[in-house]
């Protein structure tokens, strides 16, 4: 088992960094420490893979204001690359780029920190169009038994 920071955290006296592998014997309940979104639990089958950290991304937490509090949105370094990506676009070709967007987080992150109404528009209407495939796709799972 091998337990890696996802956020910076100390254990045993010593200060720890997003990515960090932390000895397992610092650690004394690591389970709580991963629900609590501290550090990642890796099995050793598969932190034998090839190249590990391809698979093992770090997720960062991005606090996103709501009308009845704030959530807390985890992303990996991929999906908000892509999100700022978008911002940096013109509206229109924001709108288009949206429309290839297929993850849910990151159509809620574009929807919470782009003000523009054209990309609130777009990110809404995305995200609709992926519920209601998801939707059909339960709906036909739920046939099939």
């Amino acid at each position: 088992m091998k337990l890696i920071a996802k956020k910076p955290c100390s254990f045993n006296g010593q200060i720890f960094y997003i990515g960090d592998e932390i000895p397992p014997e610092f650690v004394i309940n690591p389970k709580a420490q991963e629900n609590l979104g501290t550090i990642a639990i890796v099995s050793v089958s598969d932190a034998s893979r090839t190249n590990p950290a391809e698979d093992d991304q770090v997720e960062f937490g991005v606090p996103i204001k709501q009308k009845d509090g704030t959530m807390t949105l985890y992303l990996n370094e991929e999906q908000i690359c892509r999100a700022v990506e978008v911002m940096q676009m013109t509206a229109s070709e924001a709108k288009e780029a949206i429309k290839g967007i297929a993850e849910e987080k990151i159509l809620i992150l574009l929807n919470a920190c782009d003000s523009r109404k054209t990309i609130k528009e777009a990110t809404e209407d995305t995200a609709s169009e992926l519920n209601s495939e998801e939707r059909e796709v339960q709906e036909e799972s739920a046939g099939d038994e």
